[in-house]
């Protein structure tokens, strides 16, 4: 069956004689993440960002998403909890 469909892909060889694809590192690491945005410990939001950004940028990402003014009803968190690659918790 891989030999039909191998020479079906207009391969000429046998497919068991072809090479593996060679490792390329650059498709292996992340350079964003999907965050769980919290509010007052239950998860009301997901944002995605860049694995890197400063956590004063990220608060101010977060505080501008719809759906955390409608839950913090305009007013400023108490506390922001953000850890890197998890997850982003505000309290109200």
């Amino acid at each position: 069956m891989t030999e039909e469909l191998w020479s079906a892909l207009g391969n000429t060889n046998s497919v068991h004689t072809a090479t593996y694809p060679a490792l390329e590192e650059k498709y292996l690491t992340e350079s964003a993440f999907t965050y769980a945005v919290s509010i007052n410990g239950k998860v009301r939001a997901e944002i995605n960002l860049p694995l890197d950004m400063a956590e004063a940028d990220v608060r101010a990402q977060v505080l501008q998403l719809d759906k955390v003014k409608q839950w913090t009803n305009g007013a400023e968190p108490k506390k922001f909890i953000f850890v890197k690659g998890k997850i982003i918790n505000v309290v109200v």
